[in-house]
């Protein structure tokens, strides 16, 4: 490999008067520290770009929606050694925050901390160097370029050269729609370029480093989506850097934050927010909104699931409105209104590269029947919570095509039915092809029709027919109860028969579908049954099924979505035990593969991904918050209503705190204390004052002794359930509440929250 110098152009001295200044490189607050890890995953992701690697350094790159490079890595000579040493054999540590990731290696003559940032809203990413040696060092960059758009569009005539201006290496394709940048104002050499082509081997680029340059700069080495972007990167280093902490910083200081006294709940929901919050993506060519995941793409176009998935954003969306950005979920929604089908059936995925094909054609744009009453469902918690009447008027004509679209697609009996409307729970393994109805589907059914009807109602429009249709699938799925085994069927098959083993995947409907009210807390309460609950969350289905696997994507792996709806469903049916510790072990889940981050989905024998599971995975992370925030505290806010509702499942001895939770225009922060015989709601909100409903839960046999609100003794709801009971009241809308219970009640033990490591079975 041939490698051209350019000394003669550029001397190293006149080369670093274009280097950024040093400047302060501390982490934010919001950061992990821990030992590097070569095979977990790391990332730096904007609007418009990702850095996509490992601990060890190397990494992938992306501008949306073009993949610009792979395996980047970097090597130092020095001493006059013929051999590099690697930087990735050096790794140490790293240092995680949401807007960047720092790698630091060690060697007994040099210490590197290399720095990933990609700016928030720019089509650039920057790799900073900052470089502590005592000698003079070559610095070398070394990658495969690709310049490849995203699954499945392709482009024809890519093409390379190098740009002595620039210090760069220019990469374009044939028709001339993007060129991209990747260079530094130190590089002195780089591999010869072949013309009209790319290369087809790994392209090198060096730096020659001395203490004095490396004492007074930091070194940047910059992939940019054009030249214009790259010149005003590499003279405002240290913008995008502090932009892109400002940012993840403003975010955190204007959404929810939750304290309890497990660190590991606590920990876990605040770096989901970031995980969900980083799934923001944009483009030219199609827009923004919120994609599915991150992860390597390796030598494939499919850099995880980071294209947009319309199910998996309206699913995050429960957990954006409960963390206060209503904005961010508004815009989520209107984004997949876009790209609703004619019929009224809302898509299911599209590619970051849809602009550069006919997407139409491909048969995966309409592919799910769950999306369709998955978008009328979300649409009611945002509208509920936000009380954006606006939004409403603007969206009532698709909710209602979306309606219509799911009454075209159901069974004589009033369930959605899968051959009609597309896939729902099973996408492969020994099911696939065969089921006519599933229970996650009914469950998204049930609560969709429930969920127009409130919404008919808010925009003063008929919807008789939805409220019949609801109550014929409440009775069609109260026949799935299976006598003698407390669960709900999984699925009617295609030859008519019912598959009756218990799966995870009837959390929504057993949560949201106000069925038989004896029959699904029974059911709730068998989601605990070892043979289903794992100490790292529930299987999709329990060990005893017909079909088992724990290895496999759809019969017998555990997924962390799936075990947010189970957590769900046993909150709302006063299962707070059996609850806290599926929320405990999918909360232990972040970091198992890369820090922040809760992967795709785990085996359903020991606690470790499978080897395809996606390390970022937005709705994984995102069941660490509304099961917690919906589901354990029991927050829920009718801004129309101008309600809020408190009913906390907390164990004795828990004092929780909780700040910025959002009812329309009201903002509220408060605590919930348990002890043995009295509990403690205490809340303040700031804006429109609200009517509360303050419901905690005791422990099973629970006696009333006496509610307070406000210093005065008040009347009070007393229910006892098979499992715990609840003394509720009610108040008239108020800025300050200070309410107290007290009971006569047994002793509760904490439940045992186990944090499994890597492997445990």
């Amino acid at each position: 490999m041939r490698i051209l110098s350019l000394l003669a152009a550029c001397g190293a001295a006149a080369c670093a008067q274009t280097l950024p200044a040093r400047f302060d490189l501390t982490p934010p607050a919001q950061t992990i520290g821990k030992p590097a890890q070569a095979s977990h995953f790391l990332e730096s992701v904007g609007r418009r770009g990702a850095i996509l690697g490992a601990e060890d350094g190397t990494f992938e790159a992306w501008l949306n929606p073009v993949k610009l490079l792979r395996d980047f890595r970097l090597s130092v000579y020095f001493d006059g050694a013929l051999e590099p040493v690697e930087l990735a054999e050096l790794a140490e540590r790293v240092a995680v925050s949401p807007g960047r990731a720092t790698i630091t290696h060690s060697h007994a003559a040099f210490t590197i901390r290399q720095t990933w940032v990609a700016a928030v809203d720019r089509p650039v990413l920057v790799v900073l160097l900052d470089i502590d040696t005592g000698r003079p060092l070559r610095l070398r960059a070394s990658f495969i370029p690709e310049m490849k758009p995203m699954w499945p569009a392709s482009f024809g005539g890519q093409s390379s050269y190098w740009d002595d201006k620039e210090r760069a290496l220019v990469l374009g394709e044939g028709l001339r729609r993007f060129s991209m940048l990747v260079g530094s104002p130190l590089v002195t050499a780089h591999s010869e370029q072949v013309g009209h082509q790319l290369p087809g081997r790994r392209v090198l680029l060096e730096m020659d480093l001395t203490p004095e340059i490396c004492r007074g700069h930091l070194v940047p080495i910059v992939l940019a989506g054009s030249r214009e972007v790259y010149r005003e990167a590499l003279g405002d280093v240290a913008r995008i850097v502090r932009e892109s902490d400002a940012y993840y910083q403003a975010f955190d200081a204007r959404t929810l934050h939750v304290a309890t006294p497990d660190a590991t709940l606590n920990e876990a929901f605040q770096w989901a927010k970031f995980a969900v919050e980083k799934g923001w993506a944009c483009n030219d060519g199609v827009g923004c909104g919120l994609v599915a995941g991150y992860g390597r793409s390796g030598e494939s176009e499919r850099p995880g699931f980071a294209w947009y998935f319309g199910g998996d954003a309206l699913m995050n969306s429960w957990s954006i409105v409960d963390y206060g950005d209503f904005e961010r979920a508004r815009a989520a929604l209107e984004f997949l209104r876009g790209h609703q089908r004619a019929d009224g059936k809302m898509e299911h995925e599209l590619t970051q590269s849809a602009a550069l094909l006919d997407w139409s054609k491909y048969p995966y744009g309409y592919y799910h029947a769950d999306t369709t009453p998955l978008y009328i469902l979300s649409a009611w918690r945002y509208v509920a919570r936000s009380g954006d009447r606006d939004f409403l008027a603007a969206s009532w004509p698709s909710v209602e095509k979306a309606y219509r679209f799911c009454v075209g697609a159901f069974d004589e009996d009033g369930l959605l039915s899968n051959r009609k409307a597309g896939a729902g729970a099973v996408e492969t393994g020994a099911l696939s092809g065969r089921v006519a109805n599933d229970i996650y589907l009914q469950g998204v059914w049930l609560a969709a029709l429930d969920g127009y009807v409130r919404l008919a109602a808010l925009a003063g429009k008929p919807a008789q027919d939805a409220a019949a249709n609801l109550d014929r699938a409440r009775a069609a799925v109260n026949r799935w109860f299976v006598p003698g085994k407390s669960t709900l069927a999984f699925a009617r098959l295609t030859d008519g028969s019912l598959y009756e083993a218990q799966s995870a995947w009837q959390g929504l409907a057993l949560a949201y579908g106000g069925l038989d009210k004896d029959r699904r807390a029974e059911a709730a309460a068998h989601l605990d049954r070892r043979e289903l609950a794992t100490n790292w969350g529930a299987r999709l289905f329990a060990t005893d099924s017909p079909y088992y696997d724990p290895l496999s994507y759809n019969d017998g792996s555990v997924w962390p979505f799936v075990t947010g709806f189970a957590i769900l469903a046993e909150y709302s049916n006063h299962q707070p035990a059996a609850a806290l510790r599926l929320l405990h072990g999918t909360a232990a889940m972040t970091g198992l593969m890369g820090a922040g981050f809760i992967p795709e989905y785990m085996s359903g024998e020991r606690a470790q991904a499978l080897p395809h599971a996606v390390p970022h995975q937005l709705f994984s992370s995102a069941a660490a918050i509304d099961p917690l925030v919906s589901g354990m505290l029991g927050l829920d806010g009718n801004a129309a209503e101008g309600t809020l509702t408190v009913s906390p499942h907390i164990p004795q001895g828990w004092t929780v705190r909780f700040d910025r939770y959002r009812v329309g225009r009201s903002t509220v922060s408060g605590t919930i204390t348990r002890a043995r015989g009295e509990a403690r709601i205490a809340l303040a909100i700031d804006g429109e004052p609200l009517a509360a409903i303050l419901s905690p839960a005791f422990a099973a046999g629970a006696k009333l002794v006496r509610a307070e609100v406000n210093g005065a003794a008040v009347a009070a709801e007393f229910q006892a359930n098979g499992a715990d009971s609840h003394a509720a009241v009610r108040t008239a809308r108020l800025s300050r509440i200070a309410a107290v219970f007290r009971v006569e009640e047994r002793g509760e033990p904490l439940p045992v929250l186990i944090n499994p490591g890597p492997g445990d079975k």
